[in-house]
Formats: structure tokens, sequence, C-alpha cells
């Protein structure tokens, strides 16, 4: 059973109407139709149409991870299709189309373990990456450097102030003999 077959399939045993997914989960009705036709082609692309499969599932209660890897594998099938019922396409070499059999002919420039080709695409799906350090301790470590910065910012800010003051006395020390003007005499 297909991917679009499926998702229609697990859609009507729980008697909702493609409507009713439209409206939920704010997607376009001719996206979903085109998902449950298998036609990819009609749909945005990229991110959007895995967001679309996510939010479909999880709003008739199947598993959103599994039919986003089924739509990957699925897309996968569409858009490379097995090796052996491809044609050789032409390719150019220093301007000069060469066909496959011209290709076969000419001697390889890389190595064996470079050149092979897998005869079926497979999917590995990577597991995911566990961060080296808990979140919660990179957002201590940047609120602990925001709080110094702050700190400092009020400690240089208040010398300043200190040290722009005409009215306080300075560091150095002054001498406390009254200077006579010309005016007082």
């Amino acid at each position: 059973m297909s991917f679009g077959e499926e998702l229609r399939r697990e859609r009507e045993l729980r008697q909702i109407s493609l409507r009713e997914v439209a409206e939920a989960t704010k997607v376009n009705i001719r996206y979903l139709e085109a998902m449950e036709r298998n036609d990819f082609a009609h749909l945005p692309g990229g991110v959007f149409n895995r967001g679309f499969v996510r939010a479909y599932a999880q709003f008739i209660g199947v598993d959103p991870e599994a039919m986003v890897n089924a739509y990957i594998l699925e897309e996968r099938t569409q858009t490379d299709p097995p090796n052996e019922a491809a044609p050789a396409a032409p390719t150019m070499m220093r301007g000069v189309p060469r066909t496959a059999s011209r290709a076969a002919a000419t001697p390889p420039t890389r190595p064996a373990a470079a050149r092979a080709i897998p005869s079926s695409p497979t999917l590995t799906i990577p597991e995911p990456v566990e961060a080296s350090r808990p979140r919660s301790a990179t957002f201590v470590r940047y609120g602990l450097l925001i709080v110094a910065t702050g700190i400092l910012a009020v400690f240089g800010y208040l010398v300043w102030d200190v040290l722009r003051d005409p009215t306080l006395p300075r560091f150095a020390a002054r001498s406390t003999a009254t200077v006579v003007s010309a005016a007082d005499e």
C-alpha cells in the first residue's frame, strides 16, 4: 500500500472528511488531495510537505513521525527510479557529448570504491544527535555572562559619574590654604 493510500485509508476508517482535515490543519484541500494521490509535484516542496504530512497525521490520530518517514520513502521512490530502468543520459566531456557505451570504454580515473553506485536506493534516517551539553547549561552560561556584563556596566557608570563631578573631592591631596583673589582686596 502506498503512502497516499495509507493516509486515505486511515482517514476513512475514522470517518473524517478531507474538508475537516483541511479546516483543522489549515492546509489547502488541493494539497491534501495531492498527498492522497501520491502526486507530490503539486505540493510546494521541502519542509512544507513534511509539515503538511505531520499535521494531517496528527489530526487523524496516526503517528506523525511514521507518516513523515513513509512520505520521504515514497517521495524518494518517485524522484529516484531504479538505475536499471533509467536510460543512459549523454554526458559532456571537454565539450564533446559522450554516450554510455563510450563512457564504459573510457578507463576510470577514480578508484573503484569511489565509483560504486548502489543498485537500489535505500533510505537511511539518521538518529538524532544529542548535544554535548544540555540546553539548560547553555542558557545558564549566557545568563551569567549577561548579568556580569550588566554589573560591569553599572560599576563603570558609577566610576565615571564620580570622576566627572567637580564638587566631590578627588583622590589627590589638595591644599587647604585660601586663595586671595584680587577682588577680595
